[in-house]
Parts: structure tokens; sequence; C-alpha cells
């Protein structure tokens, strides 16, 4: 899913919520060719300028995302709790230029 806020400070980027394949079909390229996707219509039929995401930290997606091309800006630490001994970063990213 990806969201634009038509707030006009902020209406050149978009932001990418829940974009994740079934674990039993990963390693196919499929979440790859999602993004590259994502890409393309952001860019192309919505007219912006940059993506941003947060992935859950952990799970090797900062690496994922990375060679797509977003890069990390930041973290929120100890932000996600999966279960009571298992907290997680929130990793912010932005892919730009689109």
């Amino acid at each position: 899913m990806l969201n634009r806020d038509p707030y006009r400070l902020v209406e050149h980027w978009g932001t990418v919520h829940h974009l994740q394949t079934h674990p039993a079909f990963r390693g196919r390229g499929i979440g790859s060719a999602l993004v590259h996707e994502l890409r393309k219509i952001a860019r192309d039929e919505l007219g912006l300028e940059q993506l941003h995401l947060a992935a859950r930290g952990g799970e090797g997606l900062e690496d994922f995302y990375g060679r797509l091309g977003w890069r990390e800006i930041g973290r929120w630490p100890d932000a996600l709790r999966l279960a009571p001994h298992d907290t997680r970063d929130e990793v912010l990213m932005i892919l730009a230029p689109l």
C-alpha cells in the first residue's frame, strides 16, 4: 500500500505501508519486483520524488531494501514489541530520487 499525503509541504513524497510477500514465496524475486513496480508507479503515475517506509528491525529488511537503492535515515529503538521478550527497532528508510 502506498499513501500520499495531500499536505502541501510533503506532497512530493509517499509512504509505503505493508509491502510483503508470503514466507513460502520469498527468495524468488517477487519482493524486488513489487518494489520496482511501486517505484515506477510512484514516479510515473503519481509524480512523487521520494518514498519513505518504516521496516521491522532484526529481519534483514535493511539489507533487502538497501540492495534496491533505499537508505536508512534513522531508527526508533525498541519501538516494536512482537512478544514480551521480543522488542525490535523500527528502521526508517528513504528512496530518493525515484
